[in-house]
């Protein structure tokens, strides 16, 4: 079902407000990372001030804006009692929930409260997914009774909540295919307008916010994460959506958005030098495009296109970026190289060994490596890096076997989700099933290297677009029932 930008204009409710909202947005983004100075506090509660009214005027852009806020990590800086650390250069912690893309979420909490879309009971996921994230939610409160560090496992439980919260109103504020429709695009224009930040920062080596990055003679860019890995993570999402909506799109969309992105979005995940999503996106991409819903030789062609152009990007890269040839010259280290250092693997599973049942407590990893696992660190790194790059790894020492039956019953059940809005669906919808199904495979492949599985809100943001398109989709089968 081809769908032209006036249709998406038609379809949706209050697109004037829409587009001056993405206009301002994109204006203080662009702003704050070309002058490298915070916002004053004043505009950033007027900023917040605005996003709120927006929403009680369109509930529906509740989802579009949090979208458009999540990428802006640097907006931790711009309310000055809530930094999470002075020192900016090795990133901020994944805990804080403070940022701009946290402050939406308030929002939409507010608007859910005053002017509801719908019956508010509505906002309560399916059980066959409260369950698992309640039985984990559980274990992370109950493990500060045995952890080294009580107030860690009260933040990750906190922070857990918090998210599965967030999904929740995600689900609850996408009633329908234009808001779905929108939160897409905004997921979109993100990343190609992060994508031409990326760009300058690579010509340039102007590091804003992360100087630290530019430090020792390579140039990883960030734009407004604080960790370059992240911002992949984030270009490869949009590149995986991109690629499911492409074949359904009309030759206007894709000339004049999906195209522009799809290019900006492959040249900076170069630049992000993150092997581990360079991996990802290797394998993923071409297997989305060889599982869409089209004939044969469509899904054929779609794959070597997409082939050629990322190989005429990468080669491109290749040749004028030196700093693009040093980071591919590293892949002579193994895993290592993909960001997972085996020392810290090996500790990890000698706390699982020691505590097989509950492990050392959620958020205790690094407390326990400090503790009584420094003797693991690999003496020829010098850098002090002591905080778990692999996800499952994470899982099994601070939550042990129980935590694993957790994680593995929240991924039975999401999987069935999206294999019961596959069996009802029609072409296009499958493919957008298929999308957004490989987000979060690409979230769960780029925690084993990088980190960041349960604590990444794009992650839930999925979880809640997921939820609310299978929604609709079982609505309109109903109804023609």
């Amino acid at each position: 079902m081809a769908v032209t930008h006036r249709e998406l204009l038609r379809t949706y409710p209050a697109p004037g407000v829409w587009v001056a909202v993405c206009l301002g947005a994109a204006a203080v983004a662009t702003l704050a990372a070309a002058f490298e100075a915070g916002l004053p506090f004043a505009l950033t509660i007027a900023a917040a001030g605005a996003g709120l009214g927006v929403m009680l005027v369109e509930p529906r852009l509740v989802v579009p804006l949090l979208t458009l806020a999540l990428p802006l990590e640097l907006s931790k800086t711009w309310i000055p009692f809530f930094e999470s650390r002075a020192d900016l250069g090795g990133g901020l912690p994944p805990t804080s929930i403070v940022d701009l893309g946290r402050l939406a979420v308030a929002g939409g909490a507010v608007v859910w409260l005053v002017r509801p879309l719908r019956a508010r009971w509505d906002a309560v996921p399916p059980l066959s997914l409260v369950a698992p994230v309640a039985a984990l939610a559980a274990l992370y409160a109950a493990s500060s009774l045995w952890s080294y560090d009580a107030g860690d496992a009260g933040v990750e439980t906190l922070r857990l909540l918090f998210l599965g919260g967030s999904a929740a109103l995600v689900a609850f504020f996408v009633p329908d295919r234009a808001a779905l429709r929108w939160t897409i695009i905004a997921l979109m224009a993100s990343a190609g307008a992060l994508s031409v930040v990326s760009v300058y920062q690579q010509a340039t080596g102007d590091f804003f916010w992360n100087e630290g990055l530019g430090l020792y003679g390579e140039r990883r860019v960030n734009t407004t994460f604080a960790d370059p890995n992240h911002l992949a993570r984030l270009l490869l999402i949009a590149l995986l959506l991109l690629a499911a909506w492409w074949p359904f799109a009309g030759r206007r969309v894709r000339a004049l958005f999906l195209a522009p992105c799809a290019a900006l979005s492959l040249l900076a995940l170069v630049f992000t030098g993150s092997r581990g999503t360079w991996l990802a996106a290797a394998a993923l991409l071409p297997l989305l495009l060889l599982a869409l819903p089209l004939p044969s030789r469509q899904r054929l062609a779609l794959t070597g296109g997409g082939a050629a152009v990322a190989l005429a990007l990468v080669g491109g890269a290749a040749i004028f970026s030196p700093w693009f040839q040093d980071r591919l010259s590293t892949a002579r280290f193994g895993l290592e190289a993909a960001g997972a250092r085996p020392y810290l693997v090996e500790a990890g599973l000698a706390m699982f060994k020691d505590r097989p049942v509950a492990g050392v407590g959620a958020g205790n990893y690094q407390a326990a490596f400090e503790a009584d696992y420094l003797h693991f660190k690999d003496p020829k790194i010098k850098a002090d890096i002591t905080m778990s790059h692999t996800s499952l790894v994470t899982m099994m020492a601070e939550l042990g076997a129980l935590g694993l039956i957790g994680l593995v019953w929240l991924g039975a059940r999401w999987l069935s989700l999206m294999r019961q809005a596959w069996a009802r669906a029609r072409a296009p919808d499958r493919a957008l099933t298929l999308g957004i199904s490989f987000t979060t495979v690409a979230i769960f492949l780029g925690s084993q290297t990088e980190g960041r599985l349960l604590e990444d809100p794009y992650l839930w943001l999925f979880f809640g677009l997921g939820l609310a398109h299978a929604r609709i989709v079982r609505a309109e089968a109903e109804a023609k029932q």
